[in-house]
């Protein structure tokens, strides 16, 4: 049985969500952009149409979702080599870059999925402690949930159900990540009747009051506003990482199941 977090082992988290820590002052917490007065930077090219040639709104939300699989992928995985974790939190942040690997594998392998790229840049401050990480977490995965909730709406409209049905298998499980990343940060993990779309998050801790969005470009933009860079360097202090070398020390944990959509 995977377990959660244990949550008295990440410390001062309720102050750091509070405060101006740099967890929230430098990452997620900035891609409310709208209400904290900072420009969102525009997608390049390639992620703005990840496939120039190919008009398909479908093939343009699995090109955007392969690429942001790579940077979910990254940044769990670095993690775990980066941090001391609570032996709990190892395991369900071990879980969770399997799983984001499995959906990167099914995108590109049985969706025809092209990532833009495959080297990431990621802001030193999220790897700073284990509430940085986890508060870093408890955005992007929101920020995923509204991706795949982006996907399934278009998927549904072209009439690709197998498509739309993967678009909800998804969600469920970007909303299992962001449930276990708030329980980590104690704060309340069973807080949504439905998942939040493009409506501002209601939710009190990271990302409160971020806005939400209705393209698939914008999850792109969301994590460049928080520093990321998706083939070139993010704002602020970071590092670039290559997701075909990081997938090398990615778990396997045997409890993870269900590898494939139905």
């Amino acid at each position: 049985m995977q377990h959660p977090p244990d949550s008295t082992a990440i410390d001062n988290a309720p102050n750091e969500i509070s405060g101006s820590s740099c967890s929230r002052r430098a990452l997620l917490a900035a891609a409310g952009a709208g209400a904290a007065g900072i420009a969102l930077s525009t997608a390049p090219t390639a992620l703005a149409r990840p496939d120039a040639g190919d008009a398909s709104a479908t093939q343009q939300v699995v090109n955007v979702a392969a690429t942001i699989e790579v940077l979910t992928t990254v940044i769990t995985t670095t993690a775990l080599q980066k941090l001391t974790l609570p032996a709990a939190a190892v395991a369900t942040v071990g879980a969770a870059s399997r799983e984001e690997l499995d959906h990167f594998n099914v995108l590109t392998q049985q969706f025809g999925g092209h990532p833009a790229t495959r080297r990431v840049w990621i802001p030193d401050a999220l790897f700073a402690t284990p509430t940085a990480l986890f508060t870093g977490l408890v955005v992007g995965e929101q920020i995923c949930i509204n991706l795949y909730l982006v996907a399934t709406t278009v998927w549904a409209a072209e009439g690709n159900s197998r498509l739309a049905r993967a678009g909800a298998e998804l969600v469920g499980n970007e909303a299992v990540h962001r449930a276990l990343a708030r329980q980590a940060l104690n704060l309340q993990p069973n807080d949504r009747a439905f998942m939040k779309y493009n409506q501002p998050e209601p939710a009190p801790g990271p990302g409160h009051g971020m806005p939400g969005f209705t393209t698939a470009t914008g999850a792109i933009k969301q994590f460049q506003a928080a520093g990321f860079g998706f083939g070139t360097k993010g704002k602020g202090a970071g590092a670039f990482y290559e997701f075909d070398t990081v997938i090398k020390k990615t778990p396997n944990p045997s409890f993870v199941n269900t590898p494939t959509p139905h």
